[in-house]
Parts: C-alpha cells; structure tokens; sequence
C-alpha cells in the first residue's frame, strides 16, 4: 500500500510554518522571475535585455511581479505551478551547473499562497510564443488553467492579498524589501513603471576596469554603509577574488560599540545575488565583535525556506577563511595605513586584545601598539616593562591588597588582570619574548618581590614577633623598597582557594567533577593560613620595636597593623604622599619613645 497525503494538512503546515516572515513571499517570487530569465538565456540563445517590474496596488490591494524571461509551456504550468516541492530551476542548474539559477526546492511558489486568498498566473512560453495560458488558483488547494489573451512571452503573477498582508502592496514597503533582498541581483528591478531600477547597488569587487585604490575604498565605504544600520563603517577589508571557494564579499570595522553588549556582529549572506539571512553571525570569529560583512557564495546551502545556511564542511571553510583574511586585512592596516589603525585602536582597543590573544601573526603586528589596563592607566607591554623593572605584574582581582600597594607607591603598574584579555594579552606576551611575569597573591610572586632573609638577619625583631603573629597568618622577614613601609599583608591565593573548596557550601555549590579537579590542584599546598605578613626590616620603626616596652610594642603594633589595613585600600591613583605619611608616623612614634 502507497503512502497517503493530507494535501490540505501539507499547505497548511508548509504555508503557515515554512517561511519566518510574509515579506518572504516577494522575495522568493523575485526569484523565480530572475531564473526564468536564466532559463530564457540559456536555452533560446537569444539576446534580451531582461528585467523585472514589479507593481504594488494599495487600492485594489495588489502585488504583481512580472518578467520577461522563458514563460512556461502549458505542460509546465501543471507540472511546476500545480505540484509542490517541483522546480525547473533545480533541474536546470543540475543539467548546466549554473550559478546563476537560484531555486533550490520549487517550494518558493508556495510563499504566494501564504500572503494572499487568490494567485494569477499569466505565462507565454518562449518555446510556443503565440501559447498564453492563466493559472488561477485559491490558496493553493484548487487550480485552473486556461487559454489567455495574448500577452509578451515570459511570466505574470498577481497576487490578490489578504488582508492582513496590505503592507505587501504599499510603495515604500515594497521599495525597502527590493533593496534588502536583490540590491546584489543583476536584473533590474523596476517597481510601478520607475525609469530607473530599484536595485542598483554595484558591489565593489563587481566594479569594472581598473579602479583607483582611493575610489575604490569610498566604493566599499559605502557599500558597507548600506548594510550597517547602528555604525559608520571606518575600514574595510575586501574578500580576495582569486580564493578557492567561489567566495565573494567584504568586512568592514566599525567606528564604535554599544553599551550593553561587546559582540555587534552584522553579517549579511547572499546566494547567487539573493539575501537569505543575517543570522549566520558565526561565519565572523567570535573575537570580531566589532566587525560586520557581506558574503556571497553560489556554494551555501540554504534551508528549505531560504532564511538560514545548513552548517555543513562548506560553511566551516568559509568561517575558517573569514577569520584568516580580516586577520591579514588588520594586520596591513597595521603597517601600511596607521592612521587607520590609530582610529580603529581608540574604538576597540580592549576587543582586539582578545583578537591578538586568538591571532599569534596579528598579535606579533599589534603587541607594540595595543593597550593593556593597568593601575596607571592603560600602557603598551613596553611601558609597563620599562616602569616595572623589566618585569610585568599582575593584579588578579579588583580588591586591592598590601602587595599592590607597595607597587603603587613605587610607581610600578599593575595589570588589571580582572579585565577583559589583559592577563592573556600579557601571558602571551611573556611566552613568546620570554619576560618574567607575575600574578600578585601566588606564591612565586611572594618569593620574588619579598625575598626571605637568614635567621640570624632577622634575630634582632625575634623578640617582637608575635606583635604580628596569628592564626590567620604567617610572619616573614624580608627586606623591600622603600624601606619607609614597615610592613606588607598579603593573601595567599593557592590557601584560600583551598579553603573555599574544602567548605561544606562549596560542596553544595560545585558539582562534585569540578571540585575534584579543584582539590587536586590544591592539594600540595600544605599551609592552613590564609595571610602572610612580610616585615621589613630596612624600616626604622621596626628597627626601634625590640626596644620599647612591652606596652609601647603592643601599641605600635596595633597601630602598624591599623595603618596598612587603611592604606591598603585601592585609590585607583599612585599613593606619592605614603612617605610624608610613614615620615610623620615615625615623628609621632618617636615622640612617644623614652629619649
């Protein structure tokens, strides 16, 4: 037994569901007018100036498209108007592989019935020129064909809409689909018998002869513009023609971002000349959020409605080429137009961070002039090596401890490494030039900025150490610069980590796969304590501590302690007046000393 079929169930479903949006339906019937005149060309021989006219009645609440192309026989009337899912176009391109057939599925006929309650075909075939016929049709359930008057060869469909589709025949409705969905298709379109076509876009890589290099970047300019609807375009970046994989296009920057979102992504895909979608933001990498472009390819696979690619070995190609040519397309702007650069930098300085990061040849190009957020403000790699003693330093977090304060007062810049690609950015930078680079709270960290000095140093501030001593922390004598900051307070990140896993609530808010790889990252750390308290013994008050009494010790102690707590907190700005404050400290406290 044969398989049955709801025909009625079919329209409905395809009809109601196939197509995200009705202003589709012009577009796929502009389509088929545009593959009738392929046909026409490629079969006849003959030589014409094909066109397209549509017209748009708001009165009679009408749309009609018509084309001068290859018509259709009476047997093909029944054959692609009157049977679903069939299309000349797909077997025409199948028998002369070209790229200038845009059907795919014969299924675009079908968005005629989804915006109106009758559909008019009136068609003259090339093949019989003195043959007309009308098709007629009511939502697509029943037909009739008939003789016609006479009329030109090609095709005219006349669609009466229903009303809550009377958009489709408003002027200025009409106007803005033709630009968006054909402003690439190279048949002019005339819409309401306008002398000059609707889409007369010429693509920059489609411009003729030899082209000035200066008209050409205005060209792509403004043919970004065009498709850039929330920025300037202030670069553009053109798709080689000589490339492998039939690819045509261009990638601009844009002049800025938004504020709720870092990825503004806009691309634009066209099949041979057609928009189908501006959905595909993957084909750009994820790192060009600043970044928009158009694609044309005769190779994308679409769907079935036309308004999304397949993700196939094709569309990876593609993205994997994309990323490669705006690389390459940033890096010339780099060395060969760096006022360009300059503007693109100040927009998007922190965005191509992370692009750097994703490139190693634009991170080679870029690395001298990029950025990176430090506690001085934002500073090339070089400069922070020349104000950090050759080194890069890292400040993980936002909160502020006694480490990043003595790098403050030393005028040394800390790298924000809580912002978006610093501490990569600077990681990366480290590996490849090979430059020490530390991240403040580890404890390589601590072992090169607070150095630990011999027992026997230290044997002179034994007798007040446990001043400084707790549960909480460790003691460390060491000696740093400037030697009028008496102590630092630093946390041990690898212990407090540890810490924080072993709780209960960690338990309850890790899965239990993550926290075993947790644990087993902490598990060499031994210590319980999460502060170590560095003593520094080039300090003069210290050096006076083991000399007072015991009630004088407790008290400045208390009052070292109180100090850095306050001091540690994170201005944003270098503390240039801590020694004026350790200096009257010491004044105070010498006050208070036996003479």
């Amino acid at each position: 037994m044969q398989t049955s079929v709801d025909l009625d169930g079919l329209l409905e479903v395809l009809g109601k569901n196939l197509y995200s949006t009705p202003s589709v339906a012009l577009r796929e019937l502009i389509q088929n007018a545009s593959d009738a005149c392929e046909r026409h060309r490629i079969e006849s021989g003959a030589v014409r100036e094909y066109r397209i006219d549509i017209r748009c009645d708001a009165a009679a609440n009408q749309l009609v498209i018509q084309d001068n192309g290859s018509g259709l026989a009476r047997g093909e009337v029944e054959s692609f108007l009157a049977t679903i899912g069939s299309g000349y176009s797909r077997l025409l391109r199948q028998q002369t592989q070209s790229e200038d057939i845009i059907g795919y599925f014969g299924l675009g006929f079908l968005s005629a019935y989804v915006v109106s309650h009758k559909v008019e075909v009136l068609t003259t075939s090339y093949q019989t020129p003195d043959q007309s016929w009308k098709f007629s049709s009511a939502k697509g359930k029943t037909y009739s064909v008939s003789p016609a008057s006479r009329q030109p060869e090609g095709t005219t469909v006349i669609l009466s809409l229903d009303d809550e589709f009377t958009s489709l025949a408003d002027h200025a409705v009409i106007t803005s689909l033709i630009k968006r969905y054909c402003c690439l298709l190279p048949i002019p379109i005339h819409l309401n018998d306008s002398p000059a076509p609707v889409n007369d876009l010429t693509a920059p890589w489609l411009l003729e002869g030899e082209v000035p290099l200066v008209r050409r970047r205005r060209a792509e300019l403004a043919f970004a513009q065009t498709f850039e609807n929330a920025f300037e375009p202030i670069a553009c970046i053109a798709i080689p023609e000589d490339n492998d994989l039939g690819l045509a296009g261009l990638i601009w920057i844009q002049d800025g971002g938004t504020y709720g979102t870092s990825d503004n992504r806009n691309i634009s895909i066209f099949i041979r000349n057609m928009f189908i979608t501006r959905e595909d933001r993957d084909l750009l990498p994820r790192w060009a959020g600043f970044c928009g472009a158009l694609l044309e390819s005769a190779q994308f696979k679409p769907t079935a409605s036309r308004e999304s690619l397949q993700r196939n070995a094709y569309y990876d190609a593609v993205a994997s080429y994309v990323r490669e040519v705006l690389a390459s397309g940033l890096r010339r702007i780099v060395l060969e137009e760096p006022e360009t650069w300059r503007r693109i930098q100040a927009r998007h300085n922190d965005a191509l961070l992370g692009a750097a990061i994703s490139d190693d040849r634009l991170f080679e190009t870029t690395y001298r002039s990029l950025k990176v957020p430090t506690t001085e403000g934002d500073l090339t790699v070089q400069q922070i090596m020349s104000k950090g003693d050759g080194a890069i330093y890292i400040k993980p977090g936002e909160k502020s401890g006694h480490d990043a304060l003595l790098f403050r007062v030393r005028g040394n810049p800390l790298v924000k490494g809580y912002l978006y690609g610093a501490t990569a950015f600077c990681k990366k930078y480290s590996d490849i030039h090979n430059i020490k680079l530390l991240e403040l709270g580890s404890r390589q960290s601590q072992g090169d900025v607070f150095p630990t000095v011999p027992p026997a140093e230290a044997a002179c501030l034994n007798p007040v150490r446990h001043l400084f001593e707790s549960d909480k922390h460790d003691v460390v004598f060491t000696r740093f610069e400037p030697s009028f900051i008496p102590l630092v307070i630093m946390e041990d990140a690898d212990v407090v980590t540890k810490n924080r896993i072993e709780s209960d609530q960690a338990d309850k808010r890790i899965s239990s796969a993550v926290l075993g790889l947790a644990r087993l990252h902490t598990s060499a750390t031994a210590s319980t304590k999460e502060r170590t308290v560095f003593l520094n013994l080039e300090n003069g008050i210290l050096q006076q501590l083991p000399d007072l009494d015991e009630t004088l010790q407790d008290s400045v102690g208390q009052m070292l302690g109180s100090l850095m707590e306050l001091l540690c907190l994170d201005t944003g700005q270098a503390d240039t007046g801590l020694d004026q404050l350790f200096k009257r400290f010491d004044t105070a406290l010498s006050a208070l000393l036996p003479s």
